[in-house]
């Protein structure tokens, strides 16, 4: 009986044990831990830049000055966090450590208004159970670590760690997704330039204490504003009818309207956290250097695939392409603009007295060396537009020669030389157009090429009658230059960064559909000829500005 007795007293105390630990809902304690084992209780604090400009030493990888734009109240939402610690004490250097520990965190707190005037949203975890222990930590908010659990304990190593890679996206993405935006730790320096991917912090039991971690989006942001010669009005929103001194001259269109657009060079993967290149190579040994911010002469921010966009062999883009972007053969890659058979996204409007802007994309980090920025590699945008001409030339009715016609009602295509619309091939020939006479129209066989030698264009009907379509690539620019030939980090997309783009003039007609490529390996990002003036505006939720023209 008294053993009995004994017995029944110890389940007792289990069970309040256990009940006790049930409703002490302040603790977040991760399961599978030895219960004899001393933690330490600690907070986490996330504090997400939202338009703060950060302060600089000299130029780099992703300095924009000090233009800043607010997120929206979904991109700064912290709804998980996963933190992975590795050993940060003597005898744990960096990139060789395993990893010890990871906690997950399902409950954060915003602890500051998310007014236009806070510059960093601040969120607060409830208390998290830690082995007491020197850290490196590492934070990824609203996601995980690809391929990293509990089985990586003590094997995973720091280096391997930081080369992971998101899993492949299998579509642009315009909208936050429901678990929030997946951001990552990015410490700052002294300095105040945010350096380091990891918090290094001493964790005891008493006193409790607090990791605090800031965090930046892992994706860049696109966003496609309203434009147009007067843009106060649904009506003319989108619509150009002020063109190069060249076009006006000759006075055959009466407007240009862009219609909707398409994200091309979209990366399939990113890095976890931010990766640096400090004049390294790719095989160099890892260093903390090669994280955060860079301020050398080189000061690229590099992604996965960075150094493999070489072009070194023919068709290389053709290749790889669909390994490394969202848009493969089938779509975009490498196609011309006539055999895409995508879905345009319709261009934002003008409603309750203002220009509206629509997400893009939020996309990974894709960047290349100085001289291969070309626009096989460079994420862009296409515009599609509906050209409306007032004129153009036809072949006289029983004699020679070529007369002006205004009646658009009856073609399927138009034609366009040397800045004038042609009804017809007859009258290109008519007017002294040097084409083969299998050319007949746009799809008679070599007729394409045959076009494109003549510097002919062709444009295809649109939806409207009497109007044709045409398509404006633009490429987006990570830092502005003036200069012919592309700077470092000219063109690109950086993490936490917001590229806005706004068409604010078109110089003259586009691509058509027929003769031309939408991405052509080894053509420059910055054509002689051009076509689309765009305000380009960037930074942590930051803002670089796009202006462009098109035109041709």
């Amino acid at each position: 009986m008294k053993r009995l007795k004994y017995m029944s007293m110890m389940g007792l105390a289990a069970l309040l044990l256990t009940t006790w630990s049930a409703c002490s809902d302040d603790t977040d304690i991760p399961g599978g831990e030895n219960p004899e084992e001393t933690r330490a209780y600690t907070t986490v604090t996330i504090a997400v830049p939202n338009g703060v400009a950060e302060t600089r030493a000299g130029t780099t990888a992703d300095d924009s000055g000090t233009d800043t734009e607010a997120g929206m109240e979904d991109e700064y939402k912290v709804k998980t966090a996963n933190l992975y610690l590795f050993p940060g004490g003597a005898g744990s250097s960096f990139g060789s450590a395993t990893l010890k520990e990871i906690i997950s965190i399902n409950q954060f707190t915003q602890m500051t208004a998310s007014t236009a005037d806070a510059k960093t949203i601040v969120w607060t975890s409830k208390k998290t159970a830690l082995t007491p222990g020197d850290y490196r930590i590492y934070i990824v908010v609203n996601g995980t670590v690809n391929g990293v659990d509990n089985s990586s304990k003590n094997s995973l190593t720091e280096a391997d760690f930081l080369a992971k890679t998101t899993a492949d996206a299998t579509g642009v993405i315009a909208a936050v997704p429901e678990a929030g935006l997946v951001m990552a730790s990015r410490s700052p320096n002294n300095d105040k330039t945010n350096t380091l991917p990891y918090i290094a912090q001493t964790i005891t039991k008493d006193p409790e204490q607090t990791i605090a971690a800031t965090v930046e989006r892992m994706m860049g942001k696109i966003t496609v504003t309203t434009g147009g010669t007067s843009v106060n009005s649904a009506a003319t929103a989108n619509k150009y009818t002020s063109f190069s001194t060249t076009v006006t001259a000759i006075g055959n269109i009466t407007d240009i309207t862009l219609k909707g657009y398409y994200v091309v060079n979209v990366r399939k993967e990113g890095y976890y956290f931010r990766h640096v290149d400090k004049e390294s190579t790719a095989t160099s040994p890892l260093t903390e250097a090669n994280y955060g911010n860079s301020s050398t002469s080189l000061p690229y921010v590099v992604d996965p695939q960075t150094y493999s966009k070489t072009f070194a062999a023919t068709p290389a883009l053709a290749g790889s392409y669909a390994d490394w972007y969202l848009q493969g053969s089938g779509a975009f890659g490498l196609s011309s603009f006539g055999s895409f058979g995508g879905t345009y996204t319709a261009m934002p409007g003008y409603s309750s007295s203002a220009a509206e802007t629509k997400v893009a994309a939020y996309c990974y980090e894709n960047t290349m060396l100085k001289d291969k920025q070309k626009n096989g590699y460079t994420t862009g945008i296409v515009f599609k537009a509906e050209i409306a001409p007032s004129k153009m030339m036809q072949k006289k009715a029983g004699s020679g020669g070529v007369e002006e016609n205004s009646t658009f009602t009856s073609m399927s295509e138009i034609f366009y030389h040397s800045g004038i619309f042609y009804k017809d091939i007859a009258a290109l020939k008519e007017a002294g157009v040097l084409l083969a006479d299998g050319t007949t129209s746009s799809s008679a066989s070599g007729a394409p090429a045959d076009l494109k030698k003549n510097d002919v264009q062709c444009f295809k009907k649109g939806s409207a009658d009497g109007k044709f379509v045409c398509y404006y690539p633009y490429w987006i620019k990570h830092i502005s230059s003036d200069d012919v030939v592309e700077d470092v980090m000219e063109f690109g997309i950086v993490r936490n960064n917001v590229y806005k783009v706004t068409v604010t003039s078109i110089q003259g007609v586009g691509k058509d559909g027929v003769t031309e490529d939408i991405i052509t390996d080894t053509e420059t990002d910055d054509p002689t000829t051009v076509l689309l003036n765009v305000k380009l505006s960037i930074k942590p939720w930051t803002v670089r500005t796009n202006s462009a023209v098109l035109g041709r």
